[in-house]
């Protein structure tokens, strides 16, 4: 029998999108379905994930932010966040995969965000 995995409260993610290439979507920075900042982004994200050309070369990144009271529970939810996009992205056949390795500070400055970068999630090229 399955357990639930044992949380002390709920942890709120918020998704940040950087859309590079998108057919019917203008490049840019979005948060909550509004772009933030346009532009293609590709050379940054890339640099920003410390160099990786799977994000340099993705159709779109997704960071997950929180300014969470409890690490453990925002990274488990972040977790589960990221499982449903590897689902969704494979099933469309445009493939994801998760990094977590990138530049916190310089992150956190190009999403104009004072709150914690969880994972970021590479979709597509």
């Amino acid at each position: 029998m399955e357990k639930a995995i044992p949380t002390e409260n709920i942890e709120e993610i918020e998704i940040y999108s950087v859309v590079n290439r998108v057919e019917g979507i203008s490049p840019g920075l979005y948060y909550q379905n509004h772009r933030i900042k346009e532009g293609d982004f590709s050379d940054k994200v890339g640099y920003l994930c410390v160099n990786q050309a799977l994000a340099k070369d993705s159709a779109v990144t997704l960071f997950l932010v929180s300014n969470y009271r409890n690490y453990q529970t925002a990274m488990q939810i972040a977790g589960f966040l990221g499982q449903r996009v590897y689902l969704f992205s494979n099933y469309w056949e445009g493939g994801c995969s998760g990094i977590g390795a990138f530049y916190d500070d310089e992150t956190s400055d190009f999403l104009e965000t004072k709150k914690d970068i969880l994972y970021t999630l590479v979709i597509g090229q």
